[in-house]
Formats: structure tokens, sequence, C-alpha cells
């Protein structure tokens, strides 16, 4: 039976309740959100609520739907983003549609541990200024080298705005990612390391029909392989293909004929795949035909952020900075990407040499919590603040993907007539949630958005899951009620912004379905 699970960390109790009905996914993340913390609360405060919960599918034999909504309210409304590796399906097959937890552990860290018998809180002692790698391997050494974690590193402790969550893989290389979109301030500022799933199944979500949902989950991995970015591109070269889409929408590249994916030296095994089901395969792919092999999108992401910033690199020099930025990162738990764009704007402010070199002693100079370090671990929105007079400055301040809405022209088919005056970016956005709250790939959404033939088998899936009839047309729906719902959560925060919370994948989705 699904159900939800409330952890308070300041009295240590563990709750359950019934999952909320009409909401799953995404949507059931804000409604607990709602339920569970104080509106208006600060984004570190105790009193906010640090939520888990995974897509609909996921726990499923369903391809791709390896996803998990993690969120919290924040100063501007809400902090949202969307998780994958084996932590969400191993949740999800336990039987928990939602994990909220509140207050904060008030002697030392402590880490949550559940299995199919037990929920328990417990202090971690010695694991302070662990990187993030030694973490997960203290964690797995003690609990299993099956057991999920996510949890937060060194720039979580300090609470930094560009710190991250780190989430594990299945066992092999890489074993974990910290994603860009993740944030580990919240989880940090209740003194949570880590959460902890022993589960020895990726597939255990009840399922009202599970004979059909097998079939029709083959149906909708068939429109996901046979896509020429899902089936080729992607796992083919991997995420760099995302970096060649942002220029233009027609620029799928291919991979060279006899070419072979690299293998890095003393890699064992390969995790291909961020979750078992995913039937793209974007890690430890090609970069671009010079060897190099990004093992995980958030590597390649931080190359191209290097290349924007520092163009007067050489190409070697770009490949060997940038990997050397993304590893130090993805130990602190740092977001790697940002830290780029940060240390560029600190270093023409300082009037530092732009080489290497500096960038490498900045991220060192984060990972000691020094003046600089933690002002650069603030994000480019921390150096915007100090220069409120300097509109070249302000430019440069990493804004929300959808901050230009009204200038999208998107070309997208009209789904379903009897929403006929909802616009292409609407129409787009819904979609989006929908993936997102069904725990869909990100990546899925090339093959799966603007096609009838995928939306009629979301909702077969929805069915098939849940023993209750839905149409696409009821899924677009529920997607707009969540839309409303966060929209009205921003305009309660102080900040009172309503710009609604988009993944920043949605920028490659713009050019894709963007008109010509």
């Amino acid at each position: 039976m699904s159900r939800i699970l409330i952890i308070d960390l300041t009295d240590k109790s563990i709750t359950e309740e019934a999952v909320p009905t009409g909401h799953y996914g995404r949507g059931l993340a804000m409604e607990l959100i709602r339920r569970h913390s104080k509106e208006g609360c600060e984004r570190l405060s105790p009193d906010n609520t640090f939520v888990v919960v995974p897509g609909l599918l996921t726990g499923c034999h369903v391809p791709c739907a390896t996803r998990a909504t993690v969120a919290a309210r924040s100063d501007n409304g809400f902090a949202v983003t969307s998780i994958t590796g084996d932590m969400p399906q191993k949740l999800a097959s336990l039987g928990i549609s939602g994990l909220v937890i509140k207050g904060r552990y008030e002697c030392g860290r402590c880490a949550v541990y559940m299995d199919g018998g037990a929920v328990r809180i417990f202090p971690v002692p010695g694991m302070d200024g662990l990187t993030c790698g030694d973490i997960v391997e203290n964690i797995r050494k003690k609990y299993g080298s099956d057991c999920a974690v996510i949890g937060t590193g060194p720039a979580g402790d300090m609470r930094l705005p560009l710190s991250g969550l780190f989430t594990t893989y299945p066992e092999g290389t890489p074993r974990f990612t910290c994603p860009r979109s993740s944030f580990g301030d919240v989880p940090g500022s209740k003194n949570l390391r880590a959460i902890i799933v022993k589960c020895n199944k990726y597939f255990g979500a009840e399922c009202a029909d599970e004979e059909r949902l097998i079939r029709d989950g083959k149906a909708l991995a068939r429109l996901i392989i046979d896509d020429p970015i899902c089936g080729g591109a992607l796992p083919g070269l991997g995420s760099i293909t995302i970096l060649h889409l942002l220029k233009n929408k027609n620029a799928i590249p291919e991979l060279p004929k006899g070419k072979k994916p690299c293998r890095p030296e003393k890699a064992g095994r390969l995790n291909y795949c961020c979750a078992p089901g995913c039937v793209i395969g974007c890690l430890n792919r090609h970069s671009a035909g010079n060897g190099h092999v990004f093992s995980a999108p958030e590597e390649a992401e931080v190359r191209a952020a290097m290349a924007h910033c520092f163009g007067e690199l050489s190409e070697e020099e770009l490949d060997r900075t940038a990997s050397a930025l993304s590893k130090r990162g993805m130990s602190l738990g740092l977001n790697a990407t940002e830290f780029v764009y940060t240390a560029a704007m600190y270093i023409e402010l300082a009037k530092l040499p732009k080489t290497s070199e500096t960038l490498l002693s900045l991220i060192e100079e984060t990972a000691r919590g020094s003046v600089p370090g933690r002002l650069i671990g603030g994000g480019t929105a921390a150096l915007g603040r100090l220069y409120p007079d300097r509109e070249d400055i302000q430019r440069r301040v990493t804004r929300p993907a959808n901050t230009k809405d009204s200038e999208r022209r998107m070309s997208l088919h009209k789904l379903c007539p009897e929403l006929g005056d909802i616009g292409d970016l609407e129409l787009l956005y819904r979609q989006i949630f929908i993936m997102e709250n069904l725990g869909l790939c990100i990546f899925s959404s090339f093959a799966l958005i603007n096609r009838p033939e995928a939306m009629e088998l979301m909702a077969r899936l929805y069915s098939c899951r849940t023993g209750e009839t839905v149409t696409p047309v009821q899924l677009l729906e529920y997607a707009g009620e969540c839309l409303a719902a966060e929209a009205d959560m921003a305009k309660d925060s102080a900040a009172a912004s309503v710009r609604r919370s988009i993944p920043e994948f949605v920028k490659v989705l713009y050019r894709y379905f963007g008109e010509e």
C-alpha cells in the first residue's frame, strides 16, 4: 500500500499518512510542501520541509521511468528539481509515494535509513569533511553496495547556494552524480547527511494491471528507441548532443561509422544508464570524436561553460581543466557549471589572471570555506548583489531558463481539440509537467513531447498503474493545475515571484520545438 512517510528530525518522530487523493509526482511534492511547512518560512529554517516524491510510474516496468521530484520552500516560493539514480525506483518499490523531512537534527549530522521493515534516524559521526565519494563508500561499505543514497557533501554542510545533492547510481562507474539543478543547502541546514534506502527491487511498485503495463511500456520504449536523438545521438555520443541542439535544432550529431565509444582505463563495470529501465543510456559515451569521454551529462556542461568563459585557453587545457573542475565539484557536492560562470565574474572583478591555475585555486578556496570561496559558492547572484550599479555584471547573473517566456515562439500540434485555447508554450510546459508527474526522464522528451500516440500511451500507463481510467486531456489538465498551484505558492512568498519553475533543460526544447 502506498504511503507518505513524515520524518521530524527535531523530535525524531516517524509517522505515516495516506497519499492525498488526486495527487502524484511533482504535483504531490508541492501538495506535501503546502501541508507540512509554514507559509513564508525561510529556506534554511527548521520550519521548511525537504520532500522526495517518486514519479507515479517510477518503480514500474516502464522505460525511462526512473525519476523523483525533490522540493522545498525557498525565498522566492520553492526550490524543485528532478533526480535519477537508483534511489527513486527503490523508494517506490518500498511503497513510499512521498518522503517528508521536517525540523533540524541538533546532535551533529544524521542519516535516515529505510528498508522493507524499518525506518530509522541515527547520528553519523566521522563524516564531516569527507568528500561525497568517501561518504558513498562509507555508507555502502556498512549497508551494502546495493543500497541507494542521496545526500550532501562539504558544500551542503556550508549551506552554499551552489551546493547540490549527490545521488548514487547502481554499483559501477560513475558511482554517483551531483545534478546541476539540485540543491544541498536545505538538507544541509537540517544536518541531514544522507537518506539511505535498502531494497533489492527496482520494479516493486504495485500495479493494478502489470501485464498490460508491461505491454504498453514496450510500445513506449519503441517510440523512444526509434527517435533519432533518444535512440541514436544520445546513446552514441552522450550529452554533447544537447550542446549541438542548443545551437541548431537540426544539428543532430551522428556517431562516425566504425567509431566505438571510448572506455576509460581501469573503469571496471561502466554505467551506461543512470538507472535500470532506461532505454537511452547517455553515460560514459563519446563526447565529440576526440577520444575524451564524459561519464555524466554534468561533465559536458562544465566543458561548455569553460569554452564560453575561457575560450582563449587551448582545447587541451579546456578539456583538462573542465575534467578537474567537474571531478572536484562532484567531490564537494558543488554545482561546477555555475562555479565556472561565477569564478569567471570574480576573476574579472578581482583582476586575477584568467588562467586554469586561477580557476583551480578558486575551487579550493570554496572547499576551504574562505571568504572568497564562500562568495563564489554563492553563485553569480551573490556577486550581482555586490554590484547593483553595474549593468554589465547584472547581465551575467544566471536567470531561470524561462525568464523570457513572452519571447518564445513554439510550433506544436494541437494534441487535444478540447484544450484548443491553450497556447503552444503552455502546452509545452504542461507536457513537461506530465513527464515529471509520471517520473519519466526529461531526455525522453524529444521522443514523447508533441506526439499524440505518446500521450495516449502515457494515459494508458497511468490507468495500468492506478486502476483508474484517464485521458490525455485529464493528464494535461492536472499538469495545468500543478502549474497554477506552484504559481500560487510563489505569490505567497516574500519575494512575490510568480515565475514558474521550469527545468533548465527547457532551453533545448525551446530550440527543438520552436518555430524556424
